[in-house]
């Protein structure tokens, strides 16, 4: 959006100079944004171009992403709108600074014109826009801002270092310059030669003409340092041909953005006279030079005379014209403004009048006529106020609903469409204290809830939800009472829920089952507690404590003698027990604590112990035993082998034995007899003759089931 700026001249008035900008009443959010919509051509011819140039041959260098528009009214670059060329996506200007070192490298060439600019840094991804004007006065000039966020950390004189930058190198009749096409750089540090750079323009070098945008970090511009609103200025021959190159690129990497903002319609050539507008509204419908809706807000246009002329008292005339009324629908306006001795300043405000009729868009245009420095006699400014309808507005809230479940969040959603928005609608609700489009409600009783949203123009729109608590009678639960049990016994776990909002979700403590009943077998007293949940996730708890009486039967044993068995009672929490023996001996059972037990036979016998606590409750063990005869051995001192039937043979006698071996040896150590069978003995013979009568030498070794080896050496006395 753009006025053409042209030169205006008064018979008393030389020069003057003229800038209109359209203020608002309402408030818009603080925020850059930008766009790559425009092609360069349109850049150029629609948002750069003020008044006395005329542009040709215009054309782009660089990613499409690098070059575009930006909407700075509500943000701190210092310019309303205008034109943003970057070496990276112009998108990474768009603020809060909440990043360190954004970009987006293309990794395309630099320019050699830069290259002399910033040396002896390199430059990279270079973004040119270029074109041919010829002016109509004889100075040419536009106002810019340089932004990068190499600031501070990256600021360095180092050979090689990072030093981004940019050019506005202009060429033609009369100029003369370092470089290509003889061409000269405008955008200079003021009252210098040097070129607007890092190195030159920064906290610390001219820090008069900087702004630091990281401490504290700025809200709506993602650099982290940017020049003041500087002036580009060169004096030019009216009529004549000149060429201009903008130029920007990173140096010494392709990495971390710069971007340079050019001012919408401040390209301009007209002496002493300047008229520009670079205010939008409302996201500006079309490309119009400014709109205001019907009865919402003022256009006020400034009209500045300049310095020249301020030792004179003068009147400016205008011509208004457009569709508009004057007077029906906007407020009246005269025909001229005054300016007094020493003013340099003074407005018209359009405050546009609400008729409540739909109709067409509306213009109010003011018109002044001018002689150029260069001779156009018919060299006109003009600005352009747009009328349109205010969209209707409109609100939607959730539909009437029903809760079903008490103390329950419900969402509460507001869409508004239309009306006129400057940062953003603004919501008043009942029964609750959101001033959002949103609220999150909980009411205890049926409630109706209106919310009214009103926009920037103060109409107002209003929606409403009934909300309808039905009845909710709380969860109840039935459920075992405390009880005890002997160890080993089950018990049933059951619960009866009603009321609540079903399906139920069940949960155990210890977790024993997804349902509401399980049967239990606790080894231990146990506390079981069950909760219960329903569809409002309301839940319900109860418990139960399983008492479990502890008995536990043990014992374990010891062999007295292999055939007598001595029972040590292990049994925790008994207090009365009963044995069986397992040999169904009229002594077989008994109820002592740690009895002893005689076994008449050997053989393997399945001994039994019930414990019993003091409340009854028994447990029962069983162990086998395997019982083997006593052990015991002797053998007589004499024996008479006559062969009368009685006492003719020597040898051991025993039970339990297991092994035997005996041996007869004669007085000088002659092994006589021996053997292995205990009930073969010695007939008192030695090689089929019969021994003397007389003490002979006896050698035993036995050993049995629970007795370890022994050996036995004695004498026996043969008598014949």
């Amino acid at each position: 959006m753009n006025f053409k700026s042209y030169n205006l001249s008064k018979s008393f008035i030389n020069a003057t100079l003229l800038s209109i900008c359209l203020l608002f009443v309402l408030n818009s959010k603080a925020q850059l944004t930008t766009s790559t919509v425009m092609t360069p051509t349109q850049l150029v011819q629609n948002v750069l171009l003020g008044s006395g140039i005329t542009a040709t041959n215009i054309s782009f260098t660089g990613n499409n992403q690098s070059r575009g528009t930006f909407n700075g009214a509500s943000s701190n670059i210092g310019l309303a709108s205008g034109v943003l060329l970057s070496c990276g996506n112009i998108a990474n200007a768009i603020g809060p600074n909440n990043q360190t070192g954004i970009s987006t490298p293309f990794n395309t060439a630099g320019d050699p014109d830069l290259n002399l600019i910033m040396s002896p840094t390199v430059s990279y991804d270079a973004t040119i826009l270029e074109f041919d004007f010829t002016p109509t006065s004889d100075t040419v000039k536009f106002r810019y801002v340089f932004g990068s966020d190499e600031y501070m950390e990256f600021v360095s004189t180092t050979p090689g270092g990072i030093n981004d930058g940019f050019g506005f190198f202009i060429s033609g009749p009369g100029i003369s310059g370092p470089f290509s096409n003889n061409a000269k750089n405008i955008a200079l540090v003021p009252g210098t030669t040097l070129p607007v750079t890092m190195f030159n323009l920064n906290l610390n070098n001219n820090g008069q003409y900087y702004f630091d945008n990281e401490t504290p970090p700025g809200a709506s511009v993602q650099y982290d340092g940017f020049t003041v609103v500087l002036t580009a200025t060169s004096a030019v021959q009216c009529g004549q041909n000149y060429h201009i190159k903008i130029a920007i690129a990173d140096g010494g990497d392709a990495i971390i953005d710069s971007g340079v903002f050019l001012e919408a319609g401040s390209f301009a050539s007209t002496g002493n006279v300047f008229l520009s507008t670079n205010t939008n509204f409302a996201g500006n419908p079309g490309n119009n030079d400014s709109t205001i809706y019907e009865g919402c807000g003022a256009a006020t246009i400034n009209f500045d005379r300049g310095t020249s002329h301020l030792s004179m008292a003068d009147t400016m005339y205008y011509i208004i014209g457009g569709t508009a009324t004057n007077g029906v629908d906007y407020s009246t306006i005269s025909n001229n403004v005054t300016f007094a001795v020493g003013q340099q300043y003074t407005s018209v405000t359009i405050n546009s009048l609400p008729d409540a009729i739909a109709e067409p868009t509306e213009t109010v245009q003011l018109k002044v006529y001018n002689t150029s420095p260069c001779g156009n006699s018919n060299d006109t400014a003009r600005v352009n106020v747009y009328i349109i309808n205010t969209p209707p507005l409109t609100i939607n809230l959730n539909n009437d609903t029903a809760l079903y479940c008490p103390f329950m969040n419900l969402p509460l959603t507001a869409v508004t469409t239309g009306g006129v928005v400057i940062g953003g609608y603004t919501y008043s609700w009942t029964n609750t204290t959101s001033t959002t489009n949103s609220a999150i409600v909980n009411p205890t009783a049926s409630t109706t809830y209106y919310v009214t949203v009103s926009d920037s123009c103060g109409n107002t729109a209003t929606d409403s939800i009934l909300v309808n608590i039905t009845p909710y009678v709380p969860l109840q639960m039935t459920f075992n009472n405390d009880t005890s049990i002997c160890g080993g016994q089950n018990v049933l776990l059951d619960a009866n829920v009603t009321n609540g909002r079903p399906d139920y979700i069940y949960s155990w403590s210890p977790n024993i089952s997804a349902i509401d009943n399980a049967f239990v077998t606790p080894i231990a007293s146990t506390n079981y507690v069950l909760t219960v949940t329903d569809a409002c996730s309301l839940s319900i708890s109860d418990s139960a404590m399983i008492t479990v009486y502890p008995i536990d039967a043990n014992y374990n044993y010891s062999f007295t003698t292999n055939q007598t068995v001595q029972f040590n009672n292990l049994s925790s929490g008994g207090v009365s027990y009963f044995w069986d023996f397992g040999d169904g001996s009229q002594d077989g059972t008994s109820t002592a604590t740690n009895p002893t037990h005689y076994y008449i036979n050997d053989g393997t016998y399945t001994v039994m112990l019930i414990s019993t606590n003091a409340n009854g409750c028994p447990d029962t063990t069983y162990q086998t035993i395997i019982v083997t005869p006593d052990f015991y051995f002797y053998f007589p001192n004499a024996f008479t082998p006559n062969s009368n039937g009685t006492n003719d043979y020597f040898m051991g006698y025993g039970v339990g034995i297991s092994s035997y071996h005996m041996q007869i040896f004669d007085r000088w150590g002659e092994r006589l007899f021996e053997t292995s069978d205990l009930y073969t003995g010695w007939d008192g013979t030695y090689k089929g003759n019969k021994c003397p009568a007389g003490v002979y030498v006896v050698k035993f070794n036995v050993a049995g089931s629970r007795v370890d080896p022994v050996q036995r050496i004695g004498m026996v006395n043969l008598i014949r």
